[in-house]
């Protein structure tokens, strides 16, 4: 199903009912971004992210199952990126090849039609997105990749096995008094209202 439909006056918006759980969590973060990011960095804080609302909330964002790879982590059956070739397909993100050594990359951005508004993403979505961002956004693809293969679960893990999310180890109050996304994150997941806005979030984020 073709995700875009068109207002009154032809320009095209999301359908929030035809886009996926994962496809939203995409967009999402690179809304958050706010510019292009290469494929690599992508799959890896999409990767990060689920593993902190393991942490948080005992399920991941998107849903995906994940492998440990010498690259990194990556969905299972490539998942991030068949979802993410769908969403370029239809328009809701824009995808461009890149000639760099030794190979082509590709360059992720959010597209013109897809505003946070029409995202079906909770504020407890939203700071937890802003939170992976804040941490991982600034950083170098090769740093993200770093980051990602000392969590938990890569450190578990076997040679192109199944990773397994665990909320052990919990976060620390050392790590949440030292973080104030932790402590927006946490507070929103208490409490089930919308008071963290989109605004504020990207106030305090990088």
């Amino acid at each position: 199903m073709n995700p875009l439909r068109r207002k009154a006056n032809n320009a095209p918006i999301i359908q929030e009912s035809a886009l996926s759980r994962p496809g939203a969590v995409l967009a999402g973060l690179l809304h958050a971004l706010g510019k292009g990011v290469y494929r690599t960095k992508l799959v890896k804080l999409t990767y990060l992210l689920d593993e902190a609302s393991y942490r948080l909330r005992g399920q991941t964002m998107t849903g995906f199952q994940y492998m440990w790879d010498n690259y990194g982590p990556n969905a299972e059956d490539n998942r991030i990126v068949r979802e993410l070739d769908q969403m370029a397909r239809a328009g809701v993100i824009t995808m461009r090849r890149v000639m760099e050594t030794p190979g082509p990359a590709y360059l992720y951005k959010i597209g013109p039609c897809c505003g946070p508004a029409t995202l079906p993403l909770s504020s407890d979505d939203w700071v937890e997105i802003h939170t992976t961002v804040h941490k991982y956004g600034k950083l170098t693809t090769k740093q993200v990749v770093k980051a990602s293969k000392a969590t938990a679960p890569m450190c578990g893990a076997r040679q192109y096995g199944a990773l397994v999310f665990t909320q052990d180890p919990p976060l620390t109050p050392e790590e949440v008094d030292a973080d104030p996304f932790w402590q927006e994150t946490l507070a929103a997941i208490d409490n089930q209202s919308d008071r963290i806005s989109l605004d504020a979030l990207r106030s305090q984020g990088g």
